[in-house]
């Protein structure tokens, strides 16, 4: 029986033995764990990033919104411009940069998202 156990510890020691990998270069570890902390690091200034574009479209789609209310009380000519004709002008601007910047907005979160999984 010992003489069994014996055989099979020899068996399995020479299993891990094959078992060892041979690394290319004695640094490989080390550049791994280093890319690794990268790409974490990299992810967390990412979404950092995506937070402060998300705070700054909503202050600027709050102050835009302030501003066409803003226009319509006003009543004198601004720049020689009828004050409705620039109220128009601000308001397709201002519409066509909104829906352009929360449509980037939502396709960068989907694809930061995407990247997570």
């Amino acid at each position: 029986m010992k003489d069994i156990k014996s055989t099979d510890d020899e068996l399995f020691k020479e299993i891990i033995s094959k078992t060892r990998l041979n690394l290319p270069f004695s640094d490989f570890e080390d550049c791994v764990m280093d890319e690794i902390e990268n790409r974490i690091s990299n992810h967390n200034s990412i979404s950092k990033e995506v937070k402060l574009s998300w705070i700054f479209f909503i202050a600027g789609s709050v102050f835009g919104i302030i501003l066409s209310t803003i226009l319509t009380q006003i009543h004198n000519p601004i720049f020689g411009m009828n004050p409705i004709n620039l109220t128009i002008v601000f308001a397709l601007v201002f519409a066509t940069i909104l829906f352009s910047q929360i449509d980037t907005l939502l396709k960068l979160n989907k694809r930061i998202n995407s990247n997570k999984e």
